[in-house]
């Protein structure tokens, strides 16, 4: 028989940790010394303890070890429970890669611009959302602009302010094709089968906005000549985080741009919805 610090000494775990397995009755000592209260415990108790470590070094919980220890658990259960874990273990490997690339992003870009200020990609997923807009089709920047405004003043005098929400800008362009292939509209706080007619002959028709499980999001001020470095520093992140654009770019007007800041200063949130590449 061996003291309660001998034994720790013997199986290379502390006392504390001995009096832990004792007190949740995980491994008690063989004998205890009704006088003193001394702890004893057996060289053949090692083995069980041994266990207890291993299982635990495979990152099981002592509330999942103590049952895998009794006689009564096949090699079956135990399987099954060890398959569970490596699933877990596979899915954090997963998140802590997928963290470790950020972190390698963030610091290009801070060797790159000498800091991150605005540069702040985060990802999180988008549920659908009932959108009211109009396709077309814009030969460059300029007439970009005009059909945004339009939307922008027509479409916000005519919606209801209970039932429009943001202004969105989805870009769904061929890069083989010169001309801007836009949706632009409003999305809505619930369904509506209402079609608004705008200036020019223009149709505001009832659709929907689909659900993106993974979206890379970047904020930043305004529609002006700086918008390129935004769109470029998600660009960057998506390459260094090894994903891929899984479909068209939105842009959210976080802010209205019919009245102050504007159409050059109101917030904007871009959108690229992203998949992990091959």
């Amino acid at each position: 028989m061996f003291r309660i610090g001998e034994f720790a000494q013997i199986a290379q775990v502390s006392g504390r940790q001995l009096r832990f397995y004792d007190q949740i009755g995980l491994l008690q000592p063989a004998h205890i010394d009704t006088q003193t209260g001394y702890r004893y415990y057996s060289i053949r108790q090692l083995p069980r303890l041994n266990s207890i470590l291993a299982l635990k070094e495979l990152g099981l919980s002592l509330e999942q070890i103590a049952p895998l220890l009794k006689d009564d658990i096949s090699p079956s259960d135990l399987r099954a429970m060890l398959t569970m874990k490596r699933a877990e273990v596979e899915r954090s490997l997963h998140e802590q890669q997928a963290r470790l690339r950020h972190i390698e992003s963030r610091i290009a870009q801070i060797d790159r611009h000498g800091g991150t200020d605005g540069f702040d990609v985060i990802v999180k997923s988008v549920e659908p959302a009932p959108f009211l807009s109009l396709r077309c089709t814009c030969a460059d920047m300029d007439e970009v602009v005009r059909m945004v405004r339009l939307v922008a003043e027509d479409g916000g005098r005519q919606i209801r302010p209970a039932l429009r929400d943001k202004l969105i800008v989805v870009a769904s362009n061929d890069h083989d094709d010169e001309k801007l292939d836009l949706e632009i509209g409003f999305s809505l706080t619930r369904p509506s089968n209402a079609a608004v007619r705008l200036g020019g002959d223009y149709l505001l028709r009832a659709s929907e906005l689909p659900a993106v499980d993974t979206m890379a999001t970047i904020v930043r001020p305004g529609t002006n000549m700086e918008s390129h470095t935004s769109f470029g520093a998600v660009g960057r992140w998506i390459e260094a985080n090894n994903y891929q654009i899984a479909g068209p770019c939105r842009e959210v007007f976080l802010e209205p741009i019919t009245g102050p800041p504007g159409f050059e200063g109101a917030l904007v949130e871009i959108q690229f919805p992203v998949r992990q590449a091959a």
